[in-house]
């Protein structure tokens, strides 16, 4: 994955200023000379403890994100002014010692709560309005005893160094909650990406963690026959959000084609509102992600390039996934395309040739001898239709198996007769059961809701492959019944049985018998019956016989209601 950043100088709101005030007055001169001193020395700890947070920046719009800096500054004066009018009426009733310690507080909750800069203003402030309304002479700024003024010092040192501290644990906390918020997102992210079987859900899970990441609006575009396509957004049409315009696509089309980043309102498309990185795999999958933080009230994060650039890595890794998926699935589907052409080759050009050939020799003789004889001519007659409905049935059987993979079937369930259903399969198949003697128990039987012809099929296939596989002399047997809502019709013969597992024997172009001795067919009868079946709502079970030697073959379909009697 490529995905770039622009570097760029640090701006001017991101720089750190410590006041250290100095004044007309000589007698406040040290104070203020000793805060210099303080601020000059805790100066670096502070921009180290700065960067630290800012390495790890706080999501756009969250409740992590420091709100104007003026509203910091303003309640830090409404908490000095609190404590100030606190501290009054408690000198006024009783005399404690060391109320100075009262302003202390102002200076810790402004720490914890707005930072190093609010917490020092309020200690500038406790320390003048301690001057100011508790030190003799009161309501006024001049300071009677020098002890007082070198104890304000103290106070106002000690309050800054207690501000920093607790400036740099409120720092700390909301590092950590930034970083436990980013990596929630970003493990829901992995999360859904490894979960995500398309595209489409790659990029839309993309673009909802870059939204709870920044709590800006996100998209992700990608190139488009004619021009730069939303494939997924998140945010888009809240209060206040953007909507990608012409020129966002073009400054994606811009950052995909430079391999560069953009920035919204700024070269080289001016118009954008989004800032767009690009994001192209290894195998060439072409994303551009866009972010609207840029021209906010709200500002825009310090380093966002991390977390988009983490994201963007996300994405490729996954898009890069999905498209090897599709190829190996292309490939498999392509191979089995291969497979299913062999299959069906190896099936039918024996099978078919065979009828052909046997066709083609009872023309030939026809033509040749004239058929002197009419006892010949009706023989070689009715061995040709024997043959041409043998392969009209093969021809018959692949057109039904391509309408079932095709989802062409369409069925028209009614209530049927399990007696009228056996006696038109038992029609159908009759060639088949030539040399077996028929057992019909199904004189009444259920009442199935099913569609006849295609039930009327696929017992026609079931009885045909128990007349090719059972020996000749040996007997079928049909019979019915029902059981909690069902109706079954179950053949039953007395061959062989089934060579294994009867479950592979219903897939394509599966025989029951190898080699050249196998019976004439294409191995799509059982296919096709079990296709038949489950299109309507059946299902179709086979095994072992139980009271017999031999195999059966059971199809199960719903029972039709009872037909109510008239009153």
């Amino acid at each position: 994955m490529k995905i770039r950043r622009c570097c760029g100088a640090a701006s001017h709101s991101d720089r750190i200023k410590i006041p250290c005030g100095c004044g007309p007055s000589k007698r406040r001169r040290p104070c203020f000379a000793a805060m210099g001193v303080l601020s000059l020395c805790m100066e670096p700890r502070v921009r180290k403890e700065r960067a630290m947070v800012e390495t790890i920046p706080p999501a756009l719009g969250s409740p992590l994100r420091e709100g104007p800096r003026w509203l910091g500054y303003g309640l830090s004066v409404l908490l000095v002014a609190t404590a100030t009018l606190a501290a009054v009426i408690v000198n006024q009733l009783v005399a404690i010692p060391n109320l100075s310690l009262v302003f202390v507080l102002p200076v810790l909750i402004a720490a914890m709560s707005f930072g190093f800069g609010p917490a020092l203003a309020a200690a500038l402030l406790g320390v003048v309005a301690y001057n100011f309304f508790l030190i003799p002479p009161l309501y006024t700024f001049r300071v009677a005893d020098p002890g007082n003024l070198w104890a304000l010092g103290l106070f106002l040192i000690a309050a800054a160094i207690v501000s920093a501290l607790a400036a740099q644990a409120r720092r700390q906390a909301l590092a950590g909650a930034a970083a436990g918020e980013q990596a929630q997102a970003l493990q829901a992210l992995a999360r859904e990406l490894a979960g995500a079987a398309n595209r489409q859900r790659i990029v839309a899970a993309g673009a909802e963690a870059l939204h709870a990441l920044f709590h800006a609006p996100a998209v992700i575009l990608a190139p488009g026959p004619e021009e730069m396509i939303l494939v997924a957004q998140s945010g888009l049409g809240l209060e206040g959000g953007a909507e990608v315009s012409d020129g966002d696509r073009e400054a994606a089309r811009w950052a995909l084609a430079s391999r560069l980043p953009t920035r919204g309102g700024a070269y080289p498309v001016e118009t954008a509102s989004f800032d767009f990185w690009p994001v192209v795999t290894p195998l060439r999958s072409h994303i551009a992600i866009g972010l609207a933080i840029s021209g906010r009230d709200e500002g825009r994060p310090a380093q966002p390039e991390r977390l988009v650039e983490t994201v963007g890595g996300y994405l490729a890794v996954a898009l890069d996934r999905e498209e090897y998926a599709r190829q190996l699935l292309e490939n498999r589907v392509q191979k089995a395309s291969e497979q299913l052409k062999t299959n069906l080759l190896a099936a039918v050009s024996h099978d078919l040739k065979t009828p052909l050939s046997t066709i083609l020799f009872t023309l030939q003789t026809l033509k040749r001898f004239k058929a002197r004889d009419s006892a010949d001519r009706d023989a070689l007659l009715d061995l040709a239709e024997t043959e041409t409905a043998r392969l009209s049935g093969m021809v018959g059987n692949l057109l039904d198996m391509n309408r079932l993979e095709g989802g062409a079937v369409a069925v028209r369930a009614a209530p049927v007769d399990a007696a009228d259903l056996v006696a038109e399969a038992v029609r159908r198949a009759q060639a088949p059961l030539a040399g077996h003697p028929l057992a019909n128990e199904v004189t009444a039987g259920p009442r199935l809701m099913v569609d006849a012809s295609l039930f009327e099929s696929a017992l026609a296939n079931v009885l045909e492959n128990a007349g090719k596989y059972a020996p000749k002399g040996t007997g079928v047997r049909i019979s019915a019944g029902f059981d909690e809502g069902e109706g079954w019709i179950e053949v039953a013969d007395e061959g062989p049985g089934f060579p294994g597992p009867p479950e592979p024997l219903f897939e394509k172009f599966a025989r029951g018998v190898a080699g050249d001795g196998r019976p004439p067919g294409t191995g799509l009868g059982l296919a096709i019956a079990k296709g038949f079946l489950e299109a309507q709502g059946g299902r179709i079970e086979a095994g072992a016989r139980a009271d017999a030697p031999g195999a059966y073959v059971r199809l199960i379909a719903p029972v039709a209601a009872a037909r109510t009697q008239p009153a």
